[in-house]
């Protein structure tokens, strides 16, 4: 089957056909084009969706200073991580003091130690999906998700973004419907959270005026905000139990956004405010470390930096 959506140019592009009915056929044109500026579609092919506000460690990632062995537990990959900071591989342009934060994880075993994390969060997910079929009485043939969109509808690889969870149109029948996968995986500590604003509850569904935290108020925002506060608590909870990627005995060693960007061999882009503080700092994107609870990062994207200055945020530390 074909894919819905793809990229040109970084840019999400999408085949459809005309509108189908019912019956699985093509609606007459008078029907699906309602007036001059809406057609009806049909979306042929498969999609993928991306977990909203989660960030699950990766399988395989392109590596663009090696052919092939993209997969985290390649050759590869192994000796990459061992040393990403090596001559052989070029100039890296990170900070100084970012080098030295990632260099307290490098070394021999840390690519396995991705792939394995990647490979629990992958089952963890799967055990959650096959238990919400029983629970429904379904299979994978009836089974149906339910998506909600944000801000963001795409990323840059065509992927939807999106909070999913299964199909129930009655919220308490068969049982109460859970809450969206977004949010399981992070109470069974198979993921990590990853809050990039304004995708994430409460500034997902007012405007973008609306939505940028006031100085001096992060902290505040975050704790009153039930969803945000029982994901972060989640977190907090799963690295009290030594769950999933905390596991005392082999914890991840770098998140996976750390995967992305050295496999990339590009700086992190997205500047970060303190969810745990009430100041009003922006600080620069090579210095999320400077955070070092994961669930305390909020992170801003580039094109809305100049709307949290104009509301009266401080750059720290930027050039």
């Amino acid at each position: 089957m074909s894919t819905v959506f793809f990229t040109t140019g970084n840019k999400p592009r999408a085949i459809v056909s005309i509108r189908r009915t019912s019956a699985g056929q093509p609606q007459p044109l008078n029907d699906a084009v309602p007036d001059g500026d809406t057609a009806g579609i049909h979306l042929q092919g498969s999609v993928s969706v991306r977990f909203l506000g989660v960030d699950s460690p990766e399988k395989s990632i392109d590596l663009i200073v090696a052919q092939g062995g993209n997969n985290l537990d390649s050759p590869q990959w192994e000796s990459y991580l061992t040393n990403p900071f090596a001559a052989q591989y070029g100039t890296f342009k990170l900070d100084e003091d970012l080098v030295v934060h990632l260099t307290t994880r490098i070394g021999p075993g840390a690519a396995a130690n991705h792939f394995i994390h990647a490979k629990n969060a992958q089952t963890a997910l799967i055990d959650l999906i096959e238990a919400d079929m029983v629970e429904l009485g379904q299979d994978s043939s009836t089974f149906r998700y339910f998506i909600a969109f944000s801000f963001e509808v795409f990323d840059s690889n065509g992927r939807f973004l999106a909070f999913i969870n299964r199909n129930q149109p009655d919220a308490n029948l068969p049982a109460p419907r859970p809450l969206p996968y977004n949010e399981r995986i992070l109470q069974k500590g198979a993921a990590l959270p990853y809050f990039i604003w304004p995708n994430i509850d409460p500034f997902r569904d007012v405007s973008l005026l609306e939505a940028v935290i006031s100085p001096g108020m992060a902290r505040r925002v975050a704790e009153a905000t039930p969803a945000l506060r029982r994901a972060r608590e989640f977190v907090r909870q799963a690295r009290l139990n030594g769950d999933g990627v905390f596991n005392p005995t082999n914890p991840l060693r770098f998140e996976a956004f750390e995967i992305r960007y050295l496999g990339r061999r590009e700086p992190p882009s997205r500047a970060v405010i303190d969810l745990s503080r009430d100041d009003d700092v922006i600080l620069r994107p090579q210095s999320y470390f400077r955070i070092p609870f994961p669930e305390d990062r909020l992170f801003i994207p580039a094109p809305f930096i100049p709307l949290f200055v104009s509301r009266g945020w401080r750059l720290e530390g930027w050039s």
